[in-house]
């Protein structure tokens, strides 16, 4: 994975320009000139594979092509985008094809429309993915990157680099990692310029079987997000946490993997050891930008002030023996109204011990408890909610001062852009994209056999 590093809108536009060396500068290649060109990392064979999964009855032109490895096994595969010479929209259409045992498969295809020249459409493969750049509108772009694996070919990695009000605003999302970083970069020099960097944690229905490419798991393990006593902290084996989650109408839940290498439970409410602050920042947001930035008139600026009603929750695990895991506290920036209240009897905790470093954390909390009826998702669309869990580590409860605190974000509870993420997603093809090329045949066999 390449470190992350933003870049200005005219290196997003050399990035794909290279691979369009090959290229015929505004006509593009002849399909046979392509052919050409490929044999020298295909056989006849193969090259035959790919005529056979394009059109054919209209002819084409190559406008932009690339050969790597994106699937992982150390052998070429292809990249590349045609127009249909006799069709009138502004269409150029991808091609992705993996070698799989010696034949070459298409994996991937769509079509993506351009603004004036075919060019804006570039692929590329790197560092075993493929990116897919696309020009939205001036200023805006947007670079792809896919990866195929075991018959799954995902999106990996989203990069956006864009113009708002004059200023740069640049984004990455790693769908692997389950992280987002932005950059704000101010027209005007006085002003500093904005980043963040935190984890999104995907919730699903539990009604559905989330598949392979989607992101599910959340690892917070870096030094980054420790927030506090990071001189003290060793490590992933010292304190981390690898957090799940998914709703119903009623409840959100989370699964919560935590690693501790000397775990010690506080003797009371007050007394010093570990335990978990639950943040939700409860405003329902259409986007990960909305949730973090207003627009004031011409401006766009990170959310200082909140919305709504922050909560921090904290909950105690127990002892793993006798000592049953509890809701310390429910704090809220609002006082809480009666139905909220009754609310806090229906969060229910489980805890589990896996070995004497690993633990399994399990809560549940009504939607109540945040004053909404159900879930608050409209229109199938996800929702974005500013949210983080930060595990307080006490290695040595004779010494408190040396506490560590990790969480999912360069978190500070008084600025809600700094917050990480809690993204519910009711389907998660709006969410992100994964297809198994092999599915159809799978459905097909299956139907054969009667089922």
């Amino acid at each position: 994975m390449r470190s992350f590093r933003f870049k200005p809108i005219y290196v997003v536009f050399l990035l794909f320009l290279f691979g369009w060396a090959e290229s015929k500068a505004q006509s593009g290649l002849t399909f046979n000139e392509f052919k050409s060109k490929l044999e020298k990392y295909f056989n006849s064979e193969m090259l035959d594979d790919i005529e056979k999964q394009i059109p054919q009855k209209s002819k084409i032109s190559v406008w932009g092509w690339d050969v790597g490895d994106f699937s992982g096994d150390n052998y070429p595969d292809l990249a590349f985008s045609i127009k249909i010479l006799d069709e009138k929209r502004r269409n150029v259409y991808v091609y992705l094809f993996v070698d799989l045992d010696g034949y070459l498969q298409l994996v991937y295809f769509d079509s993506y429309e351009y603004l004036e020249l075919p060019l804006e459409i570039g692929v590329s493969i790197h560092n075993n993915k493929c990116s897919i750049t696309q020009k939205k509108k001036n200023d805006f772009w947007t670079y792809k990157s896919y990866t195929f694996d075991n018959g799954i070919i995902y999106l990996a990695e989203e990069y956006t680099s864009q113009s708002i009000f004059g200023n740069a605003l640049e984004t990455r999302i790693d769908y692997e990692k389950c992280e987002y970083k932005i950059n704000l970069d101010y027209f005007d020099a006085r002003k500093d310029k904005f980043q963040t960097d935190f984890l999104f944690i995907p919730s699903y229905p539990r009604s559905k079987q989330v598949f392979k490419g989607y992101p599910v798991v959340s690892t917070a393990g870096k030094v980054d997000y420790v927030i506090k006593g990071s001189y003290y902290w060793k490590g992933e084996e010292d304190a981390s946490m690898r957090i799940k989650s998914s709703f119903d109408d009623q409840y959100l839940y989370f699964a919560i993997n935590f690693t501790d290498d000397n775990f010690i439970p506080p003797e009371c409410d007050k007394c010093v050891g570990d335990f978990f602050s639950f943040w939700f920042d409860f405003t329902p947001y259409k986007s990960t930008l909305q949730r973090i930035f207003k627009q004031a008139g011409n401006k766009f600026i990170p959310r200082s002030n909140f919305e709504g009603s922050l909560y921090e929750i904290k909950v105690f695990p127990g002892d793993f023996l006798d000592k049953l895991p509890y809701v310390a506290s429910v704090n809220s920036s609002e006082p809480l109204d009666e139905e909220q209240i009754k609310s806090i009897s229906k969060i229910k905790i489980f805890v589990t011990k896996e070995d004497s470093t690993n633990f399994v954390l399990k809560v549940r909390f009504p939607f109540s408890l945040f004053g909404y009826e159900r879930c608050p998702i409209e229109n199938e669309a996800p929702v974005y909610i500013g949210f983080n869990i930060v595990y307080h580590d006490i290695d040595n409860e004779f010494r408190p001062e040396q506490e560590t605190l990790i969480t999912n974000s360069i978190f500070d509870e008084s600025r809600p852009s700094t917050f990480g993420e809690l993204v519910l997603i009711p389907d998660f093809r709006k969410f992100s994209y994964s297809k198994n090329i092999f599915l159809e045949n799978i459905i097909n066999l299956l139907e054969g056999f009667g089922f």
